[in-house]
C-alpha cells in the first residue's frame, strides 16, 4: 500500500504545477483548520481563576495575558491602574498578578467600583475619583497612609482613549514611575473605529483620532505607525506594540540612556 501511494505521490509531482497546486492546497487546508487564528489559553492556576466565568473576547481580551506577563515580569510591589472598566478585564490580570507577587493594586476610577465582586481582593484598593486630580494632589498622602513608598511598578491607563486626557495622565504619573518600572496602555490602535482580535473577529468601535499614541509619541519624542507591530527603544523606554484588538502598547523603564 506505502509503495502505491509512493507511486501516485511521484506521479503528481511529474505534472507540470503540481507543486503549486500541492500547496495552495495546504495553505487552504491550514486556513480551514483554524491555522491562520489563535486562541489566548491561560496555563497558571491564578490568572484561571481569576477569568473563570467571565466572558474574555471584548475589545482588550486579547491582551490580558500579555498585561498579566508585563506586571509579573516587573516584580512589583505597587501596581496602579487608571481605568477599571468595571473590573472584568485588564483588572482581573492585575489582580491575578498582585496576588501572586504580594503587591499592593491601587484601581482609580470616576465611577465608583468598590464592591465589585472580584477575586483576589486581598492586596486591592479602589479609589473613585478624577485620576489626574488624584495623582497630582493626593496619591503621595495616600502612599503615606498605606505606609508605602509612591513608587509605581506597574501603570496601566485605560481611561478616556483622548489624547488631552492621556496626555495629562503621562505627565502626572510618569513621574512616580520605578527604575524599572513598565507603562501599559490600551487603545493605542483604534484606527477607523474597527478592530480585530487573533481568532479572525471583528468588532466596531470608535475613532479616537490616535488620541492614545499620539500622546505616546509626544512622550517619547517619536512617530509610530500603530497599524503594525513595532519594536523600539528612546529616551530610557524599551517600547513594544501590538495592533490588533484596539492596540496595546508597553513603555518599559531601562535605566540605560540613548
Amino acid at each position: 500500500m506505502v509503495n502505491i501511494f509512493q507511486r501516485i505521490r511521484g506521479l503528481v509531482r511529474r505534472i507540470p504545477g503540481a507543486i503549486r497546486i500541492n500547496s495552495a492546497a495546504r495553505k487552504l487546508a491550514f486556513w480551514l483548520g483554524g491555522g491562520a487564528k489563535y486562541k489566548h489559553l491561560f496555563y497558571n492556576e491564578s490568572l484561571s481563576i481569576a477569568f473563570k466565568g467571565h466572558n474574555r473576547e471584548s475589545d482588550i481580551s486579547d491582551h490580558l495575558g500579555s498585561i498579566f506577563f508585563f506586571a509579573m515580569e516587573a516584580m512589583p510591589k505597587l501596581i496602579v491602574e487608571l481605568g477599571t472598566r468595571g473590573g472584568h478585564s485588564s483588572t482581573l490580570s492585575l489582580l491575578a498578578a498582585s496576588f501572586l507577587s504580594k503587591a499592593i493594586f491601587l484601581s482609580i476610577d470616576i465611577i465608583d467600583c468598590e464592591y465589585i465582586d472580584l477575586p483576589f481582593r486581598e492586596n486591592w484598593k479602589f479609589v473613585k475619583a478624577d485620576d489626574i486630580e488624584f495623582g497630582g494632589s493626593h496619591f503621595i498622602d495616600w502612599c503615606r497612609y498605606q505606609d508605602i513608598d509612591p513608587i509605581i511598578d506597574v501603570l496601566l491607563i485605560d481611561t478616556s482613549h483622548e489624547y488631552e486626557h492621556t496626555k495629562k495622565e503621562i505627565e502626572t504619573w510618569s513621574k512616580y514611575l520605578s527604575e524599572k518600572g513598565v507603562m501599559i496602555f490600551h487603545d493605542t490602535n483604534m484606527g477607523n473605529g474597527i478592530y480585530s482580535r487573533t481568532d479572525g473577529s471583528i468588532e466596531f468601535g470608535w475613532d479616537n483620532e490616535r488620541g492614545v499614541i499620539r500622546a505616546i509619541e509626544e512622550f517619547v519624542g517619536r512617530h509610530y505607525d500603530e497599524k503594525s507591530f513595532f519594536y523600539d527603544f528612546t529616551n530610557n523606554y524599551l517600547i513594544v506594540h501590538y495592533p490588533y484588538c484596539n492596540g496595546l502598547t508597553i513603555l518599559k523603564r531601562c535605566g540605560i540612556n540613548t
